[in-house]
Parts: C-alpha cells; structure tokens; sequence
C-alpha cells in the first residue's frame, strides 16, 4: 500500500489507475472461469491486460511493444482449487465390460456428472454425442443417398457390371494411427494411455491449467470409435463439446465422420 503522505496527486492518481486496472484484469479472468464462459473474453481479456502494462510501464513503453500480450492463471495463489488444476485424475477411467477374455468389445463409463460428454449413453441424455466412424461406407444407414447406391450396386451386379475395384477396407489398426497421428499434433493433449483400442488422454487449458480426462474406444465388431470427455472439477460441457468436434474435423480428410452425418442425421 502506498503512503499518501510522501507521494504528489498526480503519483497517487497513477497508482490508483494501475490498482483498478489490475483488480479488473483478475476478475475478468475469474469470470471467464465460470460454466458458459468461453472463448469470447479472450479479447477482452488482453485489452485490459494491455491497459493494465500501459498504465505500469508508460506510454513510451506501450509504444515500443504493441504485440498482444501473453498470460496465464497457473501459479496464482489459490488459483488451483478454481480451475482444478491441481485435481488428480479419477480412478474410474478405462475400458469395462470386456469379458473376462477380452473377447468383447466393452465400453466406456457412464456420465455422472453435468459437464461430461458421451457416446455410451442414450440419446434422450443431456451429455449424449453420437460417436464417430472411420469407415461411413461401411455403416448400414437410412439416408436417401445410400439407398439409391445400394440399389445401383445390386443392379449393376445383377447386370454382371460391378466390377469396378473399390479401395481396401480399413482396418482398425490403420484408423488408430491416423488418430494417433493427430493426436501427437494438438496442442496442450498428453497421450496418457495408447493400448489397442484404446486412447486416454489429458487436456490442459493453456490459461488457466484447468485439465480435462478425454477417452477414445475403438469397437471390435465395427468401424465405430465412441469417447467420453469430461471436466476434473466444475461442469463446462462446451469445452468438451468444442474439442471434440475440433478433434473430429481435423480426422475429416481421413474419411471420418460423426455416425450421425453418416446416417443423414444432424449432430
């Protein structure tokens, strides 16, 4: 704290600006911390940040550097038990239902809290997304497109004319390290797991250091991949909801799609 006694109005109005701008740069950034904050305070955000070096360091230092600048929650005091940072990773991850051999395809746990996302539900269920494929062709489905082209394909080889070569099948283990591959290239994902069939991983917030517990579930029996992604601590969903179609766009020029869109159906 200042001393009014030993500093002019003109220092005490200075200190004054720089202790508002301070005050609100922190509370901004707790706010955006909040469920339903997203990405639109990042501009905010730096505005104030870049007030706030424009008040500390001088005009003569904001002119010199006009880049936007960079900044991080991690290493605030009490900062970990908000974002849960600091949150260890749940113990109930993983594959169940297996059989005792191994011999079924399994799935994923169930949601239990709001904020987490999942293909093993049922669809009437808030955090239900349906899951993905690495082969559409593959998948029986009821839009209009398909069925036009299976009733060409069956005329065709009625007629003795589908003979035409079609590319090889995909199999499981190639659609794994295209995903594996992709996976290596997002910022901020830790593989934490790879086992056939099977990816566990963990998302760290580049601001704030808050972790999310991502899996991916490759079926035995079809080219399906269900997930589940879920928040350590609060119960922001469009998080989860927002990297699991990034995760799924950058898979597209692979051939993958959600097994809604294959269907026809929106998702």
């Amino acid at each position: 704290f200042l001393s009014w006694s030993v500093v002019g109005p003109r220092s005490r109005g200075r200190a004054l600006v720089r202790a508002g701008l301070k005050m609100v740069w922190i509370l901004v950034n707790l706010v955006s911390l909040l469920p339903g904050a997203g990405p639109q305070l990042c501009g905010r955000r730096a505005a104030l940040l870049g007030a706030a070096a424009f008040a500390a360091g001088g005009s003569r230092n904001a002119r010199a550097d006009t880049a936007v600048p960079t900044f991080t929650l991690k290493g605030i005091p009490g900062i970990a038990a908000i974002t849960g940072s600091d949150a260890p990773r749940p113990g109930e991850l993983g594959v169940i239902a297996k059989g005792a051999d191994g011999s079924k395809s399994g799935r994923l746990q169930f949601c239990d809290k709001k904020g987490c996302i999942t293909s093993f539900g049922l669809p009437e269920d808030e955090g239900y997304i349906p899951p993905w494929t690495y082969a559409p062709e593959e998948l029986r489905t009821t839009s209009v497109n398909d069925a036009r082209r299976a009733a060409l394909r069956a005329q065709l080889a009625a007629e003795g004319g589908d003979s035409v070569s079609r590319p090889a099948r995909k199999t499981l283990e190639t659609a794994q390290g295209e995903m594996r591959t992709m996976l290596a290239s997002v910022d901020g994902c830790l593989i934490v797991k790879d086992e056939p069939r099977y990816f566990l991983l963990e998302f760290e917030d580049p601001i704030s250091g808050a972790k999310d517990d991502v899996e991916f579930l490759f079926s035995l029996n079809s080219p399906v991949v269900g997930y589940r992604s879920a928040p350590r601590t609060g119960a922001d969903d469009k998080r989860q909801r927002e990297r699991i179609r990034d995760l799924r766009k950058r898979l597209e020029p692979k051939g993958w799609k959600s097994v809604g869109r294959a269907a026809g159906v929106n998702s």
